[in-house]
């Protein structure tokens, strides 16, 4: 029995002499985490069409219901910590229009990001990927959200933006939601009972 108590600390003293022992790994991590930045990526959709999906960089983002955005940050991307007008990221998309064309095909295209939109200590959290009508797309890296100050271009949130620029239409305000259909049935019931 004291043979195995023996070995036993023997064991774990060798394991925690190897915990102690320096590590290049973390040096590596913070060379990354000092050149690059990650951020969550919301959609932002300013078009008339359903995007089906988005990709950044090869992490699905999600998809968003015309003029709508912000959704449940599904994806990430990383950015280099100060602004680079070459660095690239990959986004891949496609619309329902371009579905229904072909189930397979998606867009694509390699995009530099807008200039960051830092706050005063120098921070951001989202990457905020918005597309405009005639295949424009966007990446804007910021603390901030649409509508907010300091959101790049004055741009307010999609269905804000469309009623600003189509003021008193119906146009911006989508498909209509469950409960608008469930009352216009329930008034069209009553008007059915009426003699």
């Amino acid at each position: 029995m004291r043979n195995a108590l023996t070995r036993f600390l023997q064991i774990a003293l060798l394991f925690a002499l190897a915990a102690c022992r320096p590590s290049d790994a973390p040096a590596a991590a913070t060379a990354h985490e000092d050149t690059m930045v990650p951020l969550q990526v919301g959609i932002l959709n300013y078009t008339d069409d359903y995007i089906d999906e988005v990709y950044v960089n090869g992490s699905w983002s999600g998809g968003m219901v015309k003029h709508a955005g912000g959704g449940g940050f599904a994806g990430h991307a990383e950015v280099p910590r100060q602004w680079d007008p070459n660095y690239k990221l990959t986004v891949r998309w496609r619309t329902e229009p371009l579905y229904l064309k072909s189930p397979d095909a998606f867009y694509e295209r390699e995009l530099t990001t807008q200039p960051y939109q830092l706050d005063e200590r120098g921070r951001m959290t989202f990457l905020w990927v918005a597309f405009f009508p005639g295949g424009v797309a966007k990446l804007f890296p910021t603390l901030v959200g649409p509508g907010h100050p300091d959101f790049p271009e004055g741009l307010l949130a999609p269905k804000l933006q469309c009623r600003k620029e189509h003021p008193g239409s119906a146009h911006c305000e989508g498909p209509p939601q469950l409960w608008d259909l469930m009352r216009k049935g329930k008034a069209a019931h009553t008007e059915d009972k009426t003699p």
